[in-house]
């Protein structure tokens, strides 16, 4: 069980890094994965930055993509 949730961890980082070479780098959004910042504030920032609609959204967005290569 750990071995999946190690597995899916790096997979969501590597969702979350694709996504940082697409966005600006003055965004807020890219800025927080610049810093290495929690989850939960970078699903803020790409709601303040319009990327999103919710934290929800995002989540399972990023859901969609691990099931996908899964």
């Amino acid at each position: 069980m750990e071995a999946v949730v190690t597995q899916m961890v790096s997979h969501f980082e590597e969702v979350i890094m694709q996504l940082r070479h697409m966005l600006p780098k003055n965004t807020a959004t890219a800025q927080a994965i610049d810093r290495h910042e929690s989850w939960e504030r970078i699903a803020m920032k790409a709601i303040g930055d319009g990327y999103v609609e919710s934290a929800d959204r995002l989540v399972r967005s990023v859901e969609m993509c691990l099931r996908r290569s899964a």
